[in-house]
């Protein structure tokens, strides 16, 4: 086993998840990945240039000297002039600003009486202007996990970056639907005793995040940057870790690597690395430092008021959530529904129907949908609703909740098309009791033997996703009485 401490294990992570707002951080442009084809494209050139210290960053450096040239694709809705940097920002926005001080207040951060704006140089092509807009909303707050108290170093609230789509030698073309999508990330101190700490640390961060019912959902709305370092060797940032399961396996591969480095004789450089699939990471530059930020002139500075404060209410916190879930969930299901990314619908959704069914869908069947290959980013708060209320009209059953949204998945259309495209709609007692006659006909020795589990399956083959199993059962039995 290894003494993390006696190696001079120091390890802190930073925390990036996307927030749920009606618009962009710094225009009015919508928030979310676009289904149009690109309407524009536009191509460019970056250069890094000095920070507030009048040096230019070496990370920043070592991309530029790469000489690409990068091409953004617009969209009609999710891209306007502020996001292809030909116009100034607009004010910031308060939606997302009070979710993020809201975010400092349960991490018991100190918040700046006045907050300004930063230019954070990036020059990888992710974003059109050269720079990332960053402001820190908090500071010094405190993380209680089960191995002691951890730091919290900075909370910031910034624009999300592009999404690379494709690169071609020297040439990478990146979407502009993503960039500009309010972000808060949330840095700890080097408190971290160990790999597993490490993913309780991350995992606490983004439940707390998710708390606010304001993180968005899916693949990629929350990403883990891990900073690892051992006695001997040198600070390494892993970046874009997506899976919480993988972080101990890549903290634990860093320390071998940093490791066998120095039995060679060889001294660990300070530099960022990129996750791969496997555990393993791949040098992409140098680390960044201080030299890469600057003021964003064009943002004015945000005034925050112990009234403004005083409006920004502390959600309920996990375990409250937890012991209100216990009194209408069996207890399998309330950690799965707490970590789902449907915690906020649910929530909502239990209300009028029925904690069970609302719990094993957005967590068993969603999953199983994923699985299979779906793209369940579908499956929105409002598909959830309208699937839900047919489901109380007796308008469909609670059978064919997974065969409604797979076909939405496949298809990506409503509930009400779902349920038309499949033939799913509900059927009563009379139209069930016609199907069952005639598979008691169809299969007479089985009834006549009254062999009630197969023709139980025969009939249900038929009306699966109609109608409730136990209406079937119900029929079925007082048939065969006769």
């Amino acid at each position: 086993m290894v003494d993390y401490e006696k190696i001079g294990f120091k390890c802190g992570v930073e925390i990036h998840n996307r927030l749920d707002t009606k618009t962009k951080l710094f225009c009015g442009c919508k928030p979310r990945f676009s289904k149009e084809k690109p309407d524009n494209l536009v191509k460019r050139k970056l250069r890094a240039v000095a920070g507030e210290m009048g040096q230019v960053d070496s990370a920043a450096l070592y991309e530029y000297l790469k000489d690409r040239t990068f091409f953004y694709q617009c969209f009609p809705e999710e891209t306007c002039l502020v996001c292809v940097d030909e116009e100034p920002p607009m004010s910031v926005n308060k939606e997302a600003l009070e979710i993020a001080l809201q975010i400092a207040k349960m991490l018991k951060a100190e918040i700046p009486e006045e907050i300004h704006v930063m230019r954070k140089t990036v020059v990888d092509g992710s974003n059109t202007s050269a720079f990332q807009r960053t402001a820190i909303v908090g500071l010094n707050g405190v993380l209680k996990t089960s191995q002691g108290d951890v730091g919290i170093t900075n909370i910031c609230l910034e624009e999300e970056s592009a999404g690379k789509v494709k690169k071609d030698g020297n040439e990478l073309t990146y979407r502009l639907d993503r960039l500009g999508i309010p972000l808060v990330e949330i840095g700890t101190a080097p408190d971290i005793k160990n790999p597993e700490h490490a993913k309780e640390v991350a995992e606490k961060i983004g439940m707390l995040v998710r708390s606010t019912g304001k993180s968005q959902r899916g693949i990629g709305v929350t990403r883990e940057d891990v900073n690892v370092s051992i006695k001997g060797g040198a600070r390494v940032e892993i970046k874009g870790v997506q899976a919480l399961d993988m972080i101990p396996l890549l903290i634990e591969n860093e320390i071998k690597r940093q490791q066998e480095m120095i039995k060679k004789g060889e001294k660990p450089i300070e530099e960022t690395r990129v996750a791969k699939d496997d555990g393993t990471t791949k040098f992409t530059r140098p680390l960044p430092g201080g030299e890469r930020m600057y003021p964003e002139t064009d943002a004015e500075s945000i005034m925050v008021t112990k009234h403004m404060l005083s409006k920004i209410k502390i959600p309920e916190t996990w375990e409250e959530k937890a012991e209100r879930f216990c009194k209408i969930l069996p207890d399998g299901m309330v950690d799965q529904v707490l970590k789902s990314d449907y915690l906020g619908i649910f929530e909502k959704l239990v209300e009028k129907y029925d904690p069970v069914l609302v719990a094993n869908t957005v967590t068993s069947t969603v999953k199983d949908i994923r699985r299979n290959g779906l793209d369940t980013d579908l499956i929105t708060d409002e598909i959830l609703e309208e699937l839900f209320s047919f489901v109380k009209e007796k308008k469909i059953s609670k059978e064919a909740i997974p065969k409604v949204l797979e076909v939405v998945c496949k298809n990506d259309i409503s509930v009400l098309d779902a349920i038309d495209k499949a033939g799913l709609e509900s059927m009563d007692e009379k139209q069930l009791e016609k199907i069952v006659e005639k598979t008691l006909n169809d299969h007479f020795d089985l009834a006549k033997e009254k062999r009630f589990a197969p023709l139980m399956g025969l009939v249900m083959k038929e009306v699966r996703g109609k109608i409730g199993g136990d209406i079937v059962s119900k029929v079925l039995k007082k048939k065969l009485e006769k």
